[in-house]
Parts: C-alpha cells; structure tokens; sequence
C-alpha cells in the first residue's frame, strides 16, 4: 500500500495537515514515500553546540548582580543561559511579594540566552533577599504542580484502565 497525496511538495516545508494525515497513513499501514528534492536541514561547521545554549561555561556565574544606583533598594541581575520563561516566572512572584515595589524583566537580544531581572523593594528585604524567596516560593509551587499533575494523570490511567475492562 502506498500513500499518495495531492498536496504539492513543497522541500522542507510541512503544514500540520500534513502532518496529521501522514501520521494516520502510518497507524493505518500506509507506507509514505520521502519528499523528491527533500534533505535534511544544513547545520554549518561553525555552528555552536545546543548544548552551548543551557550549560554554563567554565568560570561563568549563572546570576551577575548590580546594584542600581538611580534608585534605592534597586538592583539588576543579569540571569545567564535562561530565557522568558523563567523571567516572567520569577517577575510574576516578585509583584506578589509585600515589599517589592517593582520588578520587570528584558531580554536584551533575542539570540542570546539571557535576561536581565531589575527589582526594587522598600527597604525592608534587600532585593537579593526578595529574588531569593521568590525562587524559593516558585520551586515549592512547581512541585506542588508536578505532584498534582502526577497524581491525575494516575487516576486518568486507573480510570481509562477500569472504563476497558468494563467495556469488555
């Protein structure tokens, strides 16, 4: 069996219909034939490594901080081989938190894996303090997430697992 499709071929470029319609050809035994003129993508030589992206350095710190001298209370870290998520993440938890006043995060370029956190409290925590326990808070909430998380999809197991056996 062979599966033809009547979509032109387009090298390198693929729609999720595509997509969808060869993955149910191939549950259903289709044999798919490759693309005519499609390659794999080309990576130069000099490209870096995507390990280069997440792994620090050797004498790289993961946080640099400077403090903000226009502004009491103020400081910038600057959070190497992170991205938005993180950033959002820790900025969301800091505007919860008492004593910050203010805190925003920027990604100076787009290409390069970093962010630059700016907080500001009313002198009661320091800003350090304030980052630390907003990482501590979000490290508690995520494993509160992944426990509930882990636990219904359990139970959505145990209860697809009992649906079957009662459908028999």
């Amino acid at each position: 069996m062979s599966f033809d499709s009547n979509m032109p071929q387009r090298p390198g470029i693929t729609t999720a219909s595509e997509a969808c319609a060869k993955h149910l050809a191939r549950r259903r035994g289709f044999q798919i034939p490759p693309r005519v003129g499609h390659e794999p993508p080309f990576i130069p030589d000099d490209a870096p490594d995507v390990y280069e992206a997440i792994l620090l350095g050797p004498g790289e710190n993961k946080i640099d901080v400077e403090v903000d001298t226009r502004l009491p209370s103020a400081c910038i870290f600057t959070f190497h081989k992170e991205d938005h998520t993180l950033g959002n993440m820790l900025r969301t938890r800091l505007l919860k938190t008492a004593h910050v006043i203010f805190a925003a995060y920027r990604v100076p370029h787009p290409l390069t894996p970093e962010f630059q956190l700016r907080v500001q409290t009313d002198g009661e925590i320091t800003p350090r303090q304030a980052v630390i326990n907003a990482s501590q808070a979000l490290i508690k909430d995520l494993g509160t997430l992944s426990r509930e998380f882990t636990k219904e999809y359990e139970l959505r197991k145990m209860a697809n697992a009992a649906n079957a056996q009662h459908t028999e």
